[in-house]
């Protein structure tokens, strides 16, 4: 499954150093080679066709349409619980697709 991304989620990939870019893409690459299969530790559903991809502390908000998944949120996680004001930030930006 091909991952696309949302402008401001590359913007947020831009600024992680290289160690952080290196570590998402090599989740991405993951998801993208064994979909879902992947297991818990890399991928959580969130929300009917959102998902959370994750790579250490940052996690990447997926929307899954049909055959392609859409990277439209990301963050680095700080906490035990997935700030509700991101989880609202990527349903809205779900909508928009």
């Amino acid at each position: 499954m091909k991952v696309y991304y949302f402008e401001e989620a590359l913007k947020f990939l831009a600024r992680l150093n290289d160690k952080e870019r290196a570590r998402v893409s090599r989740t991405r690459e993951f998801f993208e080679k064994y979909d879902f299969s992947i297991g818990p530790k890399y991928i959580k559903k969130v929300k009917p066709n959102l998902w959370e991809l994750r790579a250490s502390t940052i996690r990447l908000f997926l929307y899954i349409v049909g055959e392609k998944a859409v990277g439209i949120h990301i963050i680095r996680k700080k906490s035990q619980k997935l700030p509700l004001k991101d989880v609202k930030l990527a349903e809205k930006r779900s909508k928009e697709i």
